[in-house]
């Protein structure tokens, strides 16, 4: 596996989509908000949820209603925002496992320190 992988669409790294989204880098929410014509926040406000975790702040996108599904994931089972979409979807694939989820999330965290 590449090291330059910014993707995959098979079905494991679709249904990651349905599961948790991704989170952002710190310096990728301005131009996720720009994407869609909006405020940084008002995009956070929308369209994000916030975390707090090993006292860490950070932010993805929102889950919709009563489910564990990203906001962005269209009925196609398509990103929205695939453009712009945060770090970790970009670099998380189900077909590799949970054990480069876990990095990548350390990854992030550090980032929003």
């Amino acid at each position: 596996m590449s090291s330059k992988r910014t993707g995959c669409s098979c079905d494991d790294c679709r249904e990651c989509c349905t599961r948790e989204p991704g989170w952002f880098k710190p310096d990728e929410v301005p131009h996720a908000a720009a994407f869609m014509d909006l405020s940084e926040q008002d995009f956070i406000a929308f369209y994000c949820q916030e975390h707090f975790e090993d006292e860490i702040y950070a932010i993805s996108p929102a889950t919709k209603p009563k489910s564990t599904e990203c906001v962005f994931l269209n009925a196609q089972g398509l990103c929205d925002i695939h453009a712009v979409k945060p770090y970790e979807c970009r670099k998380v694939y189900g077909c590799g496992g949970p054990a480069r989820h876990r990095r990548m999330r350390d990854i992030v965290k550090r980032m929003w320190r």
